[in-house]
């Protein structure tokens, strides 16, 4: 798109439209309560977005629920297996920069969350009472969506003007906001003061890590340089941001895609598998995943039968 070009939209009571060209689908958005405003995205991008700030208010959190699955395997040339691993929730200050990729499928739900709401609601034990009424506080939380949460926004059907949509809707969003709060109290976050050049910079060497999971871990001192940090800094912001080491975030999601690889019925043993994802001994691997699973591999295994 030229720059300067005027976008136009069609605005259908809680709906946006944009023109096919730029994007197929539709937006649905409403105010469920004062504080909180809930989002469909529903659409496949036509074009390039450069990198920008999707939402810039700078006293609110996003919520963002990727529903496009977060782990996609599909048998690549030469039996090569190729996939892709996100985390599909990231609930984090509104200010942060976002880019889509043109001609890819986006069903997303997303919160807009006031801070004032969400503290009211967060315990003591999940920030600084130094820090409860500052408006500059700032969260990040990144994992997969949890179960529950998934089955309630599936549950929406996809009938936008269905006249029953909106109550299904609001009903929807203000279970959703209680299980992220729920969530965020179990998980005991913390609402804090960081920059958003250093958030940026951790999520940076975070997508790194998702995109080697077949691979070694990398190395701290890599991932500081990367970062552009110190070792102890970088180590201490990303504990931080996602509640275990950086190698415990690695080795944690290399085992959920070993998950997803035993099921996807692409593998014909499970030592297949264990070689596929690095691990140069199965009987290792094997122990790794009951550790983490509290089953062997062999219980979900799905055996290729080509």
């Amino acid at each position: 798109m030229k720059s300067g070009k005027k976008i136009s939209f069609t605005k259908d009571k809680n709906q946006l439209v944009l023109p096919d060209d730029i994007v197929l689908g539709c937006s649905y958005f409403m105010e469920v309560m004062p504080g909180l405003v809930a989002i469909i995205v529903d659409s496949n991008l036509q074009m390039e977005a450069k990198e920008r700030k999707v939402i810039d208010i700078e006293d609110h959190y996003i919520a963002c629920y990727d529903l496009n699955n977060e782990i996609n395997i599909h048998p690549g040339k030469n039996k090569k297996v190729n996939y892709k691993s996100t985390l599909g929730l990231i609930v984090a200050d509104a200010t942060l920069k976002s880019s889509c990729t043109p001609f890819q499928k986006a069903y997303s739900f997303w919160l807009l969350i006031s801070k004032s709401l969400l503290q009211k609601y967060v315990t003591e034990t999940s920030h600084d009472s130094a820090n409860r009424n500052e408006a500059n506080n700032t969260i990040f939380f990144s994992s997969h969506i949890d179960s529950r949460t998934r089955l309630c926004i599936l549950k929406l059907t996809r009938k936008y003007n269905n006249p029953s949509f909106e109550l299904t809707f609001r009903g929807t969003s203000l279970q959703v906001f209680a299980y992220l709060v729920e969530r965020i109290n179990e998980n005991g976050l913390v609402l804090g003061k960081l920059s958003e050049s250093d958030t940026t910079q951790i999520i940076k060497t975070q997508t790194y890590l998702m995109e080697q999971l077949l691979g070694g871990f990398p190395g701290i001192d890599f991932l500081a340089e990367m970062a552009g940090m110190s070792v102890s800094k970088y180590k201490k912001l990303f504990k931080r941001m996602f509640k275990e080491s950086p190698n415990g975030f690695f080795l944690r999601e290399k085992l959920n895609l070993a998950q997803e690889l035993l099921k996807s019925g692409n593998f014909k043993a499970i030592n297949e598998v264990a070689y596929e994802l690095g691990y140069v001994k199965p009987g290792y691997f094997a122990s790794k995943y009951k550790k983490q699973f509290g089953q062997l591999p062999g219980e979900v295994f799905i055996k290729n039968k080509a």
